[in-house]
């Protein structure tokens, strides 16, 4: 039985260390780089990074947004402003123009619309979630010491308690 709890236990910490190490690969990889954000089943994390569509989600939230859909009035989409940044704002009018769409947006704590119109494909998504601060911890996560604290530190322990087994300095199996 206790093997059994110590095998299903080390197969639950590697999954883990792998899980860890992935995202932090995907995190650093990805920075400030909306093409390699990982999409899982259509769905990409973004992390907001100003107020502007206040109340509904803030500075440090993280946004899931699906792409491949076509925005209809009041979506909340994520586009590549000529600027090169990446604006999440509320869809107030479609306009049709040489048989395309065009999007007027506007963030919701802003007084006056983007006076620009979004062609579609500079639309990388449609807002479908948002988990509240979740930004704040994936910083943390990413950062030299919140890498230091969840996968240097804890492959190091592992290796020692390896290493100390090898030896016979702690009992195997215990």
């Amino acid at each position: 039985m206790k093997t059994n709890i110590k095998v299903f236990t080390s197969i639950i910490f590697f999954f883990g260390i792998s899980l860890l190490l992935t995202m932090t690969f995907y995190f650093i990889q990805a920075k400030g780089n909306i093409e390699k954000v990982p999409s899982i089943l259509g769905f990409r994390a973004l992390t907001v990074l100003s107020n502007s569509m206040q109340p509904i989600f803030s500075a440090g939230d993280i946004i899931l947004i699906k792409n491949n859909q076509e925005p209809k009035v009041n979506d909340i989409i994520t586009y590549k402003h000529p600027d090169g940044i990446l604006v999440s704002h509320r869809v107030i009018q479609i306009v049709k123009k040489n048989g395309k769409n065009l999007y007027k947006t506007k963030g919701d704590n802003n007084n006056v619309d983007d006076h620009i119109l979004i062609p579609g494909k500079d639309i990388l998504g449609i807002e479908k979630m948002i988990i509240p601060k979740a930004g704040f911890a994936a910083k943390f996560v990413s950062s030299p010491i919140g890498i230091s604290i969840f996968v240097i530190f804890p492959i190091l322990a592992l290796l020692v308690i390896l290493i100390f087994e090898k030896l016979d300095l702690i009992p195997k199996g215990q």
